[in-house]
């Protein structure tokens, strides 16, 4: 899955990251717009942090 994050909606609240530690603190060193996730086992948990955004700054492309 290709997660986006939105730079400019992000208010760095750190709630995916606090969500799913594993994935998006990868976005956090590198503020790279997008980045590939190839491990399955966090989809579940990349999906909950998208929800749970509150300036819905992350989309998930499958």
């Amino acid at each position: 899955m290709i997660v986006v994050i939105d730079p400019r909606r992000c208010n760095g609240c750190e709630r995916c990251v606090n969500t799913c530690f594993e994935v998006f603190r990868q976005w956090g060193e590198f503020l790279r717009p997008s980045f590939e996730v190839k491990d399955e086992v966090f989809r579940e948990k990349v999906e909950k942090a998208a929800r749970d955004c509150p300036r819905k700054a992350i989309v998930i492309v499958d």
